[in-house]
């Protein structure tokens, strides 16, 4: 809008024509919508020419927001000319109208933000003496610290702008010619601003009115509440921008935000089948202000919100690291991690921006940063090696933490000690605002093992290399911990019953958190409970049966079976390979791995795991478990292929069919539960109980999504841990990644997505451009290996990379998972070279060309 003061243009700031409207069919009436009446589904509306209603099937609120205007005497649009709003081009034009009058050469802007200071560039372009007015004590408060705000201000002050903080405004006094002073309180004193012409940026207020009239639901502060549909609570109304309330919470200001709600509420509408959903907007922004480069960025909203760029070094387990040389500026924010390590979690940059996209991309993949790296980062790309010396040596220590010994212990009673268990019990141990006396109810004989490679029990069969803790570091850390099962939550007595082989007992909690994961699932298929030789595969008593009746064998097939054809299921499907089984593997579903991979790369896996010499059965009815009548122990399989039945001579069979969360202490104590079972817990992991928590395989974050991964409950146990012990860094939750890169039976595969909307609306099961609209598919077949990408056709002709899956060509893995997270729009022949891959020859990437259409 700034440039209008140049141009004084409306077509130059115009974003369509009325022959692109009616190209596409697009009818527009110029009125104000008055009223929305829900029941009939009608929409009143009133304009200079025209009244009426309007029906609709959907309808989208898009009404923005309006200017907030302080509640100062004087103060007033309407009343005394010289004071004016900075909006619309209406605006830019009164304000130009007013500036060319005779006599007036004194501004002010109210509003030391970004677009308060668009405004004061603007007045000083058209030789204006200008006065900005904050009443923070800061310039730009919301996205800068002190120190950046600083540097601001002296930068600006140089090029003309007088700047005032800290500042009250008491009155507006204007005569019948305008606005003539301002009465400011600063300090406790009184004075008074002589201006012409004074302009308001005080930020804005969601323009809500019509949906409090129709009673619709509204946020914490104003805006439509909308759900990750961008649906209200009607379900056929919608909103979109700056009228928006995301969950009932954030109502963004800016552009970007609005572009991809508004992405997300196209395929909501348009193509459902896509299952797009919004997750929130990255507030990141960099701009060149009056001629001074500043970028503010984080790895999410609550970077802004809970203003962690303010922190310092020390405080609630932040590591900050900064630098200031000259008119420079760079301040990085990490959190530590119990391993060591650092991540990113965002940080503020003035005049040193060079590095801002490739900072960006690293605080959003979450990347562990170790040894130098974080010190290399704050000194930009530009450091000489004496600089960083200078950091590291000697070694700064950690600031002094509070005096914890004088805080009241809080009671955390954890149920459930496995690895997300014990992830969450080293972040809580490194947290500095509580105080914690920690109790452990551990059900299994052993603590806290790996079950992600619980497979190479199978070769070294020592719990102790599974192990992830050890008694002594329990006792170091004042962790008490119970061998026994949980058995009820007295959620009204805050105490949990347990029984053990030592006995039974109570503890008393203040605060409780559930870890208890999952259990494996058993098909309803008849003898599959019941029969001896059948055997989960889950825990390490299961290895040691499954590794005892291997040794046993001494049948004429020594045959075994795997039913599901998942991660997990093929990984035993190796252990028993291993221990010299002729192997068979049953799924139910048209090729391996269906929950991570298409058809394609489920057929290439499953030809790559027979040459191993693995029979693999794919559209498989597992019908019978059959049994020797003397014994009770396993014989055959009666199962149905590809609609023929088939019996299979088996002396051993795994079932690995997936996991169902162990929420039956949460059903017995009433907690609210998700849709598919788990507890229901918010983005702070926390129950309908608010003394209550729940993290790992037994969560159903907002009652939708439990994942099954490890690196979702390390993720949640890191934001639990600073729920419970350093409640002011405000980590919250936001679901998590789900791209997976592993090496199976000799095969590395990977799949990866920008969110979990790439797996729960099957995206990457689609193989052909024209199967989803606005979707842009390309792969390349050859010699065992697979590459597909999915792209998401942009308005502009650009794209954008949804996500994908690789087959042995996973070299470029995590550099194509951060291009689909950031969301970086590709053009040209980007795309192309994305899915041939780093190793491609360009005589090849020129043949391919031509039919990619592009």
């Amino acid at each position: 809008m700034t440039s209008y003061f140049q141009h004084r243009s409306a077509s130059e700031l115009a974003m369509c024509s009325a022959e692109w409207l009616e190209e596409k069919n697009v009818q527009v009436i110029f009125a104000r919508a008055t009223q929305i009446q829900r029941s009939s589904r009608r929409v009143t509306y009133e304009g200079p020419l025209v009244r009426g209603e309007i029906e609709y099937d959907e309808l989208v609120l898009a009404t923005g927001s309006s200017p907030f205007v302080p509640n100062v005497s004087g103060l007033t649009t309407d009343r005394a000319p010289g004071i004016f709003l900075y909006r619309t081009i209406e605006d830019m034009e009164a304000i130009l109208a007013r500036a060319q009058q005779k006599g007036v050469r004194k501004a002010a802007v109210i509003g030391g933000g970004l677009l308060g200071l668009e405004a004061a560039k603007a007045l000083l372009d058209l030789q204006m003496k200008v006065t900005v007015l904050e009443a923070a004590p800061t310039l730009m408060s919301a996205q800068l610290d002190m120190t950046g705000a600083e540097l601001l201000r002296k930068r600006l002050m140089k090029i003309g702008l007088d700047i005032e903080t800290q500042v009250n405004l008491q009155e507006v006094l204007s005569n019948a010619s305008g606005v003539r002073f301002i009465r400011l309180e600063k300090e406790g004193q009184e004075s008074f601003l002589e201006v012409d012409l004074l302009i308001i940026s005080c930020g804005i207020r969601p323009r809500d009115e019509l949906a409090r009239q129709c009673q619709l639901e509204l946020g914490t502060r104003g805006g439509v509440k909308v759900d990750g549909c961008l649906r209200s609570s009607d379900p056929h109304i919608y909103a979109v921008g700056e009228v928006a309330s995301y969950e009932g919470g954030m109502v963004y200001g800016l552009w970007k935000p609005g572009s991809e709600q508004a992405e997300v509420l196209a395929g909501t509408l348009g193509s459902p089948s896509a299952g797009l959903r919004y997750h929130g907007s990255d507030l990141s922004t960099k701009l060149k202000l009056l001629g001074v480069n500043v970028a503010s960025f984080g790895a999410n909203a609550e970077f802004w919100q809970h203003r962690i760029f303010d922190c310092q070094d020390g405080q609630a387990n932040w590591c900050v690291r900064s630098v200031l040389e000259g008119n420079k500026y760079r301040k990085l924010v990490f959190r530590r991690l119990p391993s060591g390590g650092r991540k990113l979690v965002g940080g503020i940059l003035v005049e040193s921006v060079e590095d801002y996209q490739s900072l960006c991309d690293v605080a959003r993949c979450g990347r562990e940063l170790w040894g130098l790296e974080t010190v290399v980062m704050t000194h930009g790309p530009r450091a000489n090696p004496g600089q960083i010396e200078d950091m590291v040596y000697p070694r700064d220590f950690p600031a002094p933490v509070l005096d914890m010994a004088a805080m009241p212990a809080v009671r955390v009673v954890l149920v459930g000690y496995g690895p997300v268990g014990h992830v969450l019990l080293q972040n809580l141990v490194e947290q500095r605002e509580r105080r914690m006396a920690i109790t452990v109810l551990c059900e299994e004989p052993h603590l806290a093992y790996n079950r992600v490679a619980m497979t190479s029990y199978f070769q070294h069969r020592s719990v102790c290399e599974l192990a992830m803790c050890s008694p002594d570091w329990l006792q170091e850390k004042n962790i008490q911990v119970i061998f026994a099962r949980a058995t009820s939550i007295k959620r009204s007595h805050k105490q949990v019953t347990y029984e053990g082989p030592s006995g039974s007992g109570e503890v008393g909690y203040d605060e409780l958190v559930l870890a208890t994961g999952s259990a494996p699932f058993v098909p309803p298929v008849p003898g599959l409970a019941s029969t001896a030789g059948v055997f989960l595969y889950r825990t390490i008593e299961d290895m040691d049966a499954i590794i005892a009746r291997a040794g046993s064998a001494r049948g004429t097939t020594r045959r075994a079976a795997v039913v599901g054809g998942g991660l997990l299921g093929l990984e035993a499907a190796k252990a028993l390979l291993d221990l010299g089984l002729e192997t068979h593997v049953f799924e139910s579903a048209p090729h391996l791995m269906p929950s991570q991979l298409d058809s394609v790369a489920g057929e290439l896996l499953k030809k790559q795991i027979e040459s191993l010499g693995c029979v693999v059965h794919v559209n498989v009815q597992l019908q019978e478990v059959l049994s020797e009548d003397s014994s009770g122990e396993i014989c055959a399989a009666r199962y149905l292929e590809n609609e023929s039945e088939w019996t299979l001579d088996l002396e051993l069979l795994v079932v690995s069919c997936g996991i169902r969360p162990r929420d039956e202490l949460a059903r017995g104590c009433d907690l609210d539960l998700g849709e598919r079972g788990g507890v229901k817990v918010d983005d702070f992991l926390r129950s309908s109980d608010p003394h209550i928590y729940a993290v790992g395989e037994v969560a159903s974050h907002e009652g939708g999504m439990v994942y099954g991964l490890w690196k979702p409950g390390s993720e949640q146990a890191e934001v639990l841990a600073s729920t419970l012990g350093s409640p002011s860094a405000g980590l919250r939750y936001h679901g998590s990644d789900l791209s997976t890169k592993l090496k199976l039976m000799g095969v590395n595969v990977a799949s990866f997505g920008e969110s979990a909307a790439f797996w729960h609306g099957k995206t990457y099961q689609v193989l052909h451009d024209d199967e989803k609209p606005c979707i842009c598919v390309r792969s390349v077949l050859e010699e065992g290996c697979y590459r597909k990408l999915i792209f998401k056709r942009m308005p502009g002709g650009s794209r954008k990379l949804l996500g994908g899956i690789l087959v042995n060509s996973t070299d470029d893995y995590h550099a194509l998972c951060d291009v689909s997270r950031c969301g970086k729009e590709l053009w040209g022949l980007e795309p192309m070279v994305l899915v041939e891959g780093p190793r491609v020859v360009p005589g090849r990437l020129e043949q391919s060309f031509p039919q990619a259409r592009l």
